[in-house]
């Protein structure tokens, strides 16, 4: 039985990974909303994801799997570069991206917490405990930054190094810099009763969610290509 190479395995994985964290997107921002100014906003989200029920359930499952694919992925590539060639900023951003994608994994998970928990004790009682949302938001808000950084650094020195789509990685780098001061400025500035106080992280989300499908997709087909 032939085995499959690191480039391959590596290429294949942050390819599907990328499009696993693309499907729950995509299907939050057609069937999902904003939350009304003036209101709780960690009881709208909490409320989101009790209501979503089985489709919740289903975006976390394909989101965390996703993620898996992505670290593997990345720290794949790392492995090949590094042979080729030692790169401390590379390295740095690995470690940076992959130490936030577990941050992330986490976040999905405690979306399970939310939805279990309001079966369990009731839904009157657990208005006041979904509140523990904001453990989701401030995971997003540290880990984020971590992780943003860490794609910073990995498009920059692969761009570098001319490896892959050099206007992807170029775009995706600048981008992920203007994302780790969008999380930085959250942090300073989110009011839990005011909407527009995060609309500006989530509308950084929604656009890092599509520059991170090109930057990763892009990445998979040129590790397959040196197959």
């Amino acid at each position: 039985m032939k085995t499959i190479s690191l480039n391959k395995a590596g290429g294949y994985a942050l390819c599907i990974g990328a499009l696993l964290l693309t499907i729950p997107f995509i299907l939050q921002i057609t069937f999902g909303g904003t939350p009304e100014e003036g209101t709780l906003i960690w009881r709208y989200f909490s409320n989101e994801i009790i209501a979503g029920g089985s489709l919740s359930l289903l975006y976390s499952l394909l989101s965390v799997t996703g993620i898996a694919f992505l670290i593997f992925g990345l720290y794949t590539l790392n492995q090949i570069l590094q042979k080729e060639k030692e790169d401390g900023l590379l390295s740095l951003g690995t470690v940076f991206a992959i130490l936030g994608s577990i941050g992330f994994m986490f976040v999905w998970s405690l979306d399970y917490h939310i939805l279990w928990g309001q079966s369990v004790v009731g839904e009157g009682e657990w208005k006041d405990a979904s509140l523990g949302m904001t453990m989701e938001i401030g995971i997003v808000l540290l880990f984020g930054a971590v992780n943003w950084s860490g794609i910073q650094c990995i498009a920059s020195a692969l761009a570098m190094r001319e490896y892959g789509n050099t206007a992807i990685l170029k775009i995706t780098s600048a981008f992920a810099g203007l994302h780790v001061v969008n999380h930085y400025y959250t942090i300073f500035t989110l009011d839990p009763m005011s909407a527009k106080s995060i609309m500006p992280f989530f509308i950084g989300m929604s656009i890092g969610q599509l520059v991170l499908l090109a930057f990763n997709v892009s990445l998979g087909l040129r590790m397959l290509k040196n197959n």
